[in-house]
C-alpha cells in the first residue's frame, strides 16, 4: 500500500507503546530514549493490513523541544494518529501537534484515546468531548476516535480495523511525476556505504538511477531500494523508502536535503505561498517579520512579506506571502509548509507554495494576489497566463510551465498542438509555450517597435533584427526571435531584407546631407567592380564616420543600389551579377569548383573569394559540399 500512517500528540502520552502494539516494532532506537523514557528523534516501523499489504509508520517525538523533529517526519502523512492519554486529556503538544498536521494538509485522522486502562467510562467520555472541541471546525471534525491500551491490548484490533478502512479509502493511486524525497535520516552502513530514508512524494526510483541531491550540487547513484525492510525494485510516492547511495560521501547529504531526479526541480530562494495565521500564533504576523519555516525535511530561516501592500494578517486569517530564505531550498508547487516565530517557541501558521521561485514583486506590479489566486485554483489557460504575467516572461518550456501550474507536461504540448496555446517555435517541441493572447500582444510589440523606429528614423531602411530585439521586452533568445519575426514577416505585417525590417509601405530615403555621400559611395562601388573597397576603405575614401557609412549604404541596399556580401562589404550589383553569371557557367560545364579555382575565375584574392562564396551559398545559388560548390537545384 502507498501510504504512510503517522502519530501526532503530547510527550508521554503513549506513541511510541501505541506503534509497538500495532506492529510489535520498536521505534525508539536511541539508547538514551530507552534510558529517559522518551522520544527524541523519529522512529520507523510498518503495520501489516492483511492481503499481504503495508503501511509506513512514522512516530514523532512529543515533547516541544524536539519539534523540528516532528515537523520533519510529519511532512509526507496520508493518515495520523492523534494520540491523547486518557489520564491527561488534551494538552499543549496535542493542540499543537494537531495544528501542524492540519498546516501540512494531512488528509485524514484517527483520535486514539491511549492508556484507556487507566480511567474508567466517564473519564473516557470526557477526553472524547475535549477531542470533540478541538477538532471543531477542522477536516477531522467526523474522524473516529478509538480507545485502547497498550497495556491490556483492548481496542487495538479495533483501531486496527479502523486504520485499513481509513488508508483504503486514502491509498494513493497516483505514483506519477520525477521522483523526489525529502530526507530525514542519513547514515553509512559498514560495508554498504551511506543509507538515506524518507518519504517519497513523487515518481519512483530503481537500483542504477542517479539521484541529486538538493539543496547543493552533489549526485548520486542508487545501488539498492528498500522498503519495509525488504529489497525491492522499485519504490515509489507514498511509501517509506531506503537508499544505498553510491558516488556520495556521509558529509555530502543529511536530514533536510531532497533527493530529486537530476534537473526536476530548481533551488529556491523565495516563494509565494497562501499563509494561514492559527490562533496559537497569539497575535497578528507583521509583513516582514522573521520566521522559521519547516517545508519536507528542512528547516529554515526567512522573512515573510505579505503581498499588494498587506501590513499584518491576525490569527484565524489567510493572505498570500512572499516568503523569503536566508538559504536555498528545494520545494514545488502544492508543498505544504509551517512557519513559526524567529525563536521557534511558537507556532504561527502555515500553508501551501503556490509558486516556487518567483520574482521580487513590486508594489507597481499591480495585484499579485489575483494572480497567485489564479495560479492557485483557476483553469488550466488562465493558470498559464498568471504565472507568464508574475514571472514576467513572454513563455517557458512545456516541461516548466507544467510544474508551475500542476497539469502535465504531455497536456501543456497537447495545447500548443490544438492552438490553445502558441509554442515558439511551431511544431510538436517547442521550446517555449505562451498564451494565444500574450502572444498576440508581444507581435504587436515588435511592430510597433519597428513603426516607431522609422518614424523617428524616417532616412533609415528599417531596423536590425538584433537592435530590436534588445529593444522588445521580454527579451528573448535570438533563434526564437527570429521565429517570431519570421511568423510576423509571413503574415504581412513587416517585411525583411537580410536582417533589417521594415514596415510594409516605408520607402528609405537618404538625408539631404546624406545624398552627396551616396553618390560617392555607388561610385566607388562601381569603380571597384569585382574587387571594391572594403567598409575602412570607403571610411577613409570618403571622409564619413563608420556609422553614418553604414546608414547610407543600408538606404542603398534597400534600393538595390548595392548589395551586402560580408559584414563590411558591399559591391555594385552589375558587378555581382557578372561574378554570379560566370560562376553559373562555370558551374554548369564543370560541375563543382574549389577555392582556389573560383579565385582563378574571377582573379581576385581570398579577401574577395570566401566572403563571395559564402554569400553565394546563403543566397542559394551554391551548395557546398566539403571543399567545393556545385551548383544548387533549382
Amino acid at each position: 500500500m502507498k501510504a504512510i500512517l503517522g502519530t501526532a500528540g503530547h510527550i508521554d502520552h503513549g506513541k511510541s507503546a501505541l506503534v509497538r502494539a500495532l506492529t510489535g516494532m520498536e521505534t525508539d532506537r536511541l539508547p538514551e530514549e530507552r534510558e529517559r523514557g522518551i522520544s527524541i528523534e523519529l522512529g520507523f516501523a510498518h503495520i501489516e493490513l492483511g492481503d499481504s499489504d503495508a503501511a509506513g509508520i512514522v512516530d514523532v517525538p512529543g515533547h516541544e523541544r524536539f519539534l523540528r523533529q516532528m515537523l520533519a517526519g510529519a511532512h509526507g502523512f496520508d493518515l495520523v494518529l492523534v494520540v491523547v492519554a486518557a489520564d491527561d486529556g488534551v494538552m499543549p503538544q496535542t493542540e499543537e501537534h494537531f495544528e501542524i498536521v492540519h498546516l501540512l494538509g494531512v488528509r485524514d485522522a484517527v483520535f486514539v484515546i491511549t492508556k484507556s486502562d487507566l480511567a474508567d467510562d466517564a473519564r473516557i467520555a470526557d477526553v472524547r468531548d475535549e477531542i470533540a472541541i478541538l477538532s471543531v471546525g477542522t477536516a477531522f471534525e467526523d474522524a473516529p476516535v478509538v480507545a485502547v491500551s497498550a497495556v491490556d491490548g483492548r481496542g487495538i484490533d479495533e483501531l486496527r480495523a479502523v486504520i485499513a478502512e481509513r488508508l483504503s479509502e486514502l491509498g494513493r493511486g497516483d505514483t506519477g511525476g520525477r521522483f523526489r524525497m525529502p530526507v530525514d535520516r542519513a547514515f553509512v552502513v559498514k560495508g554498504h556505504g551511506v543509507v538515506v530514508t524518507g518519504t517519497a512524494l513523487a515518481g519512483s526510483v530503481a537500483a542504477g538511477d542517479e539521484l541529486q541531491l538538493l539543496p547543493g550540487t552533489a549526485r548520486a547513484r542508487v545501488r539498492e531500494v528498500q522498503v519495509h525492510g525488504a529489497a525491492v525494485e522499485r519504490g515509489a510516492a507514498g511509501q517509506r523508502v531506503a537508499l544505498n547511495l553510491a558516488g556520495c560521501g556521509r558529509d555530502d547529504v543529511r536530514r533536510g536535503h531532497t533527493a530529486v531526479a537530476p534537473g526536476s526541480m530548481p533551488e529556491t530562494g523565495r516563494f509565494d505561498a497562501n499563509v494561514e495565521v492559527r490562533p496559537l500564533a497569539g497575535r497578528e504576523v507583521r509583513s516582514h517579520d522573521r520566521v522559521r519555516v519547516y517545508v519536507g525535511t528542512q528547516e529554515l530561516t526567512g522573512k515573510l512579506v505579505w503581498l499588494d501592500r498587506r501590513p499584518a494578517v491576525e490569527p484565524r486569517q489567510r493572505h498570500y506571502a512572499q516568503i523569503v530564505l536566508d538559504e536555498p531550498a528545494a520545494l514545488g508547487r502544492g508543498d505544504r509548509f509551517v512557519i513559526r516565530d524567529e525563536t521557534a517557541s511558537r507556532t504561527l501558521g502555515g500553508g501551501a507554495v503556490v509558486l516556487a521561485a518567483p520574482p521580487r514583486h513590486r508594489p507597481s506590479k499591480g495585484e499579485v494576489c489575483a494572480d497567485l489566486a489564479t495560479l492557485e485554483s483557476g483553469e488550466p489557460l488562465a493558470r498559464i497566463e498568471a504565472y507568464l504575467t508574475l514571472m514576467g516572461e513572454l513563455g517557458a518550456p512545456a516541461s516548466t510551465l507544467a510544474e508551475a501550474v500542476g497539469v502535465a507536461s504531455g497536456d501543456v504540448e497537447r495545447l500548443a498542438a490544438d492552438g490553445s496555446v502558441v509554442g515558439i517555435p511551431a511544431g510538436p517541441k517547442p521550446s517555449l509555450v505562451t498564451t494565444v493572447p500574450r502572444y498576440a500582444a508581444y507581435v504587436d510589440a515588435i511592430v510597433d517597435a519597428v513603426t516607431g523606429y522609422l518614424e523617428a528614423n524616417s532616412g533609415q531602411p528599417g531596423v536590425e533584427l538584433e537592435h530590436l530585439r534588445m529593444q522588445v521586452r521580454p527579451r528573448l533568445e535570438q533563434r526564437l526571435f527570429r521565429d517570431v519575426v519570421d511568423r510576423i514577416v509571413a503574415d504581412g505585417r513587416l517585411v525583411r531584407r537580410d536582417s533589417v525590417l521594415r514596415v510594409a509601405g516605408h520607402e528609405a530615403r537618404l538625408d539631404d546631407a546624406d545624398v552627396e555621400l551616396g553618390r560617392r559611395v555607388r561610385e566607388a562601388l562601381a569603380n571597384g567592380a569585382i574587387k571594391p573597397p572594403t567598409l575602412r576603405e570607403l571610411a577613409d575614401a570618403t571622409g564619413a564616420d563608420s556609422r553614418r557609412l553604414l546608414g547610407v549604404l543600408a538606404v542603398l541596399v534597400e534600393r538595390g543600389e548595392a548589395m551586402k556580401v560580408a559584414a563590411d562589404l558591399y559591391y555594385d550589383p552589375d558587378a555581382l551579377a557578372r561574378v554570379a553569371g560566370a560562376l553559373t557557367d562555370y558551374l554548369r560545364e564543370r560541375g563543382e569548383i574549389g577555392a582556389s579555382d573560383f579565385r582563378d575565375l574571377i582573379d581576385a584574392s581570398r579577401k574577395y573569394c570566401i566572403p563571395l562564396l559564402t554569400y553565394f551559398d546563403s543566397a542559394g545559388l551554391t551548395l557546398r559540399v566539403g571543399d567545393v560548390r556545385k551548383l544548387r537545384a533549382p
